[in-house]
Formats: C-alpha cells, structure tokens, sequence
C-alpha cells in the first residue's frame, strides 16, 4: 500500500473553503429567488409567476435534489480517474453550478408567464442536481483527507467556519450589493465569489492524501450496505430528528419575532444573527472538547441542549423570571448558538468515523454512499417539518390572538429530539473509535 500524505493546515482551510462557495451561492438563492419571481424587482413588472406555482416547482427541485444524493454518491465511490474520485465531480460541476445559479434570475419573459414557469422548473431541477454534485464528493473528500478522529475535528471545523461566513456574507452583503450594484450586479459579484471559493479545494492533490480506490457496488446494494451500519443508523437517528425539530423553529422565527414579541420583520435577522454568531465563536470550544471528551459526548450535550431549551419557545413574548420578553428572546437565541455550534461541526466528523466501518461490511470504501443517504433522509426531514408546522399553524392558530399554534412548535420540536436523546445514547463510540486505531495501526504498520 502507497503512503500517504498527511493534510497539512493550509489544505484544512482551503478545503473549507468550498464550503463557503457553496453556502454563498445556495443561501443567496434561497434568499431572493422567490423574492424575485414573486414580487419582481423588474421596472414595470408585477411579477413573474404565481406564488403557489414557485412553491410547488421549489418543492419539485429539493425531490430531485433527495434522489440525486444517492445517485451521485454511487457515482463517485465507483469512480477511476487519474484525479480520484472526488475532485473530477467538483471540477466539472462548480462552473456549471454557478452558471445555472446566474441564469436563474434571468428569466426568458419580464411578465407572469407559462415560459418562465417551465424555465424556472428545468433550471432548478439541474441547479439542484448540480449543487448535489458538487456537495456530495466534496463531503465524501473528508474522512479520505483526514483519518484521525483530531483530524476531522479540524477540518470540520475550518468547512462550519466558512459555512456561517459564507451565510453571513450573503444574508448581509447581497443587501447592500442590490443597493449599490442592482439585482443583477449583486448576483454576479456573489456568483464570482462563490465560484472562487468553489475552487480553492482542487489545489488539494487527492491522490497524494486519500487512497481513492473505487468501490464496486451496485447503486441497489451499496444502499443496503450502507444502511445495514448499525452506528450509522443509531447517528443518522439522532442528526436527523435534531434538524427536523430545529427547522420548525426556524420556519416559525419571522412569526415568533412579528406576532409573539410584537417586532417587525426585519428584527427577526437580529435573533437569528445572534445564535450564529454565539455558534461562531464557540466553534474552538467544540474543537478542543470534541478531541478531549470524544464525538459522543459533545453530540448528547447539543441534543440535551436543545431538549431543554426549545420548549421554553412557547414561553416568547411573555414576561419570565422578570425579564422582558424582547430579553428573553434575545437570552433564548443566544443559548441556542451553544448546541448549534456543536450540530455545525461534529455530524461531519461522526459520518466519517461511521464510514470507516464500512470496510468490514463490504471490503470497500464508499465514503460519499454515507453522504448521500444522510443528504436523502434529512432532506425528507426537512420537508417533514414544513408539513408539521403548517398543520400546527392551521389547526391551532397562527395570529396574535390565537398564537397557540406557533407556541405549540417548540414543544413539539422538542419531541423529535427526545426520540434523537434516546436513539443517539446507543451509539457505540468505542466500536469505531477501536476500529479507527486498528486501521491507523496497520497503516503504520
């Protein structure tokens, strides 16, 4: 067996890097693309095309998007070329990626119309499908750069840091690039800086870190196999419910802060702001405790975190232990950042420990199969809590006179991620942590 290179810090930070291209240009998308379409920032133009249309093409696109996972991540385990596995998937769709982000806001017709209806569904079905085939490897790239568990830590860690910048500079700076450079000059300008971003992981020669030998399995069976990884399952439990149960309370933000605190729309990007910014700066915090105290323990202290904290959503807009409401909020979100910081960095670093296991189900590496079943569940989730809150909303009441059905969503948020508390407590850590020494033993060896 060759020997391989060890990562050294400028490939850490530039691998994360990528991340930040990609939650650039994704966030962006999500911000205004509706925005767009709906209420048209064209001179003239009332809209391009009806609300209820663009939700149910945007529906459309995350389905494609939750097939091509699995897909995309056969693809790439099974792959030979000189380059390896990952990076031909990441060089030939970060163009095209930001291509298609570009073309989404350049719609064939200025005036509501069938054309740009069908134009926005093709677009976002390859927009999605590329963002999966770029995001996918990319992920997979992980446990084949890093085989320590203090590796992984680093590299996750340096992929969520440039993940809230890459956040940040679009929730912040496309704002004032619209107002300087127009709509289109905003989407350009980030565009570019994506793309750049997008592309700093290639100077990473994969060959020289990661064995990339290709797996064999069919799309069928490496599904099977990869599902039959009992600490996977045990993981993906856990990482799942948490995201369905904090996507609620994001989907209810703008109404927490409109209706329960009385505040107004724009207030609701000060709330959210604050738990990122609190994440970021406990990020070195999960770093250091992640290597000291273990995956496991960091992971049920976020759970627990939330388990405890999301239930007193319900308690917003009243006073509590003396505190204003507006306080309060402000003190809820801000401990909110603690667990985030921690559900930002260790899952990566936890699927790639799983994945090593792999060799002992199939003798192959199919690193990127872990990635995309994980990227197919959650994705499911997701649309999960949208139907959750909605159903809550219309039965119980969504208006400052009937808040109710908005209060209810933290309570039940915290249910999924009870279930998560008692599945993820099974996780059998010392397995993977024996099977990561054995490996790095004979490698050594």
């Amino acid at each position: 067996m060759r020997e391989l290179k060890q990562l050294p810090l400028w490939g850490k930070v530039i691998y994360g890097a990528g991340s930040g291209g990609f939650s650039l240009v994704d966030r962006v998308l999500i911000t205004w693309l509706f925005y767009y379409y709906i209420t048209s920032p064209l001179e003239g133009v009332e809209a391009l095309m009806p609300p209820f249309a663009f939700g149910i093409i945007m529906f459309l696109g995350r389905a494609i998007d939750a097939i091509a996972d699995p897909v995309i991540a056969r693809w790439s385990d099974n792959y030979r070329g000189r380059l390896g596995r990952r990076m031909p998937f990441m060089l030939f769709s970060g163009v095209a990626y930001v291509v298609v982000f570009v073309l989404l806001f350049y719609p064939p017709v200025a005036e509501t119309s069938v054309l740009n209806t069908v134009y926005l569904a093709v677009l976002l079905a390859v927009y999605f499908s590329l963002f999966t085939a770029y995001v996918c490897p990319y992920l997979a790239l992980l446990p084949e750069l890093a085989r320590s568990n203090k590796d992984r830590v680093d590299l996750a860690t340096f992929r969520a840091v440039f993940m809230l910048l890459g956040v940040g500079i679009a929730l912040i700076g496309s704002g004032i690039l619209i107002g300087r450079l127009g709509f289109h000059g905003m989407v350009w300008a980030l565009g570019a800086l994506g793309l750049v971003l997008l592309y700093l992981p290639l100077a990473i020669k994969e060959r020289d870190y990661a064995e990339a030998k290709p797996a064999t399995l069919g799309l069928t069976e490496a599904i099977k196999t990869t599902f039959k990884n009992h600490a996977f399952i045990i993981y993906l439990v856990g990482n799942v419910t948490f995201w369905l149960g904090f996507n609620i309370i994001t989907l209810n933000l703008p109404l927490y802060v409109t209706v329960l605190l009385g505040g107004t729309e724009d207030e609701a990007s000060i709330y959210f702001g604050l738990a990122f910014v609190v994440a970021l700066l406990f990020f070195p915090a999960v770093n250091i405790f992640s290597k000291k105290l273990g995956l496991k323990a960091v992971m049920m202290f976020a759970l627990v975190a939330f388990l405890v904290l999301l239930p007193l959503f319900f308690f917003l807009g009243q006073p509590v232990l003396g505190l204003s409401p507006e306080v309060f909020g402000y003190i809820l979100m801000a401990l909110a950042g603690l667990p985030l910081a921690v559900i930002f960095i260790v899952p990566e670093a936890i699927v790639a420990a799983v994945s090593d296991l792999e060799e002992k189900l199939s003798g192959q590496r199919r690193e990127a199969m872990y990635f995309g079943a994980q990227g197919f569940i959650l994705k499911l989730a997701l649309g999960l809590s949208t139907v959750i809150t909605g159903g809550l909303l219309q039965v119980f009441g969504s208006t400052a006179e009937q808040p109710l059905g908005i209060q209810l969503t933290g309570p039940v948020s915290a249910l999924f991620i009870l279930i998560g508390v008692i599945v993820f407590s099974r996780y059998p850590e010392q397995e993977v942590r024996a099977y990561e020494k054995s490996k790095s033993g004979s490698e050594a060896g």
